[in-house]
């Protein structure tokens, strides 16, 4: 029964005893954004552009694995990319190029060219935009990696 008594007083003792909280540090300042470097700054306007293109009106956007549900049964399901041609934004090309994607359209397999309609049983589909852009060349130190694609679909 002392035995118990003294471990009560000692843990009593412990409590009354405990070490008051560290002070926090006062809250810094954010960090000033940092310049970008002309690319990134390109690049990063480039997608806020396209970003805005998928939000549209009438733009459904999807990435892989996912469906764009543009209503009437008309679907569409992105694949694979069969083709990325397009001309990247920081070079010189004689040619603009094209990006073709294999998608499952309604059900049915299909090849989609950016920017072309598709005539369906479910109604006419358009492949209208796809991010992220072209680029030869990606400022990862800046941005990160590139995103993955999303691509954006509306009825023709």
């Amino acid at each position: 029964m002392l035995r118990a008594l003294v471990c009560v007083a000692v843990l009593l003792s412990a409590c009354a005893h405990a070490p008051a909280e560290e002070a926090q540090p006062p809250p810094s300042a954010p960090e000033a954004p940092r310049e970008l470097s002309p690319l990134a700054q390109q690049v990063r306007d480039d997608l806020a552009r396209l970003d805005a293109e998928l939000r549209a009106p009438g733009v459904v956007s999807t990435g892989f694995g996912g469906v764009a549900d543009l209503g009437g049964g008309l679907t569409v399901r992105p694949i694979a990319i069969v083709e990325d041609s397009r001309c990247p934004h920081n070079t010189a090309c004689l040619w603009a190029g094209r990006m073709r994607i294999r998608a499952a359209v309604s059900g049915r397999n299909a090849e989609l060219t950016l920017g072309e309609a598709v005539q369906t049983p479910n109604g006419t589909v358009v492949f209208a935009v796809v991010s992220p852009g072209a680029w030869a060349e990606w400022p990862s130190a800046e941005l990160g990696p590139r995103p993955a694609h999303r691509f954006g679909f509306r009825r023709g």
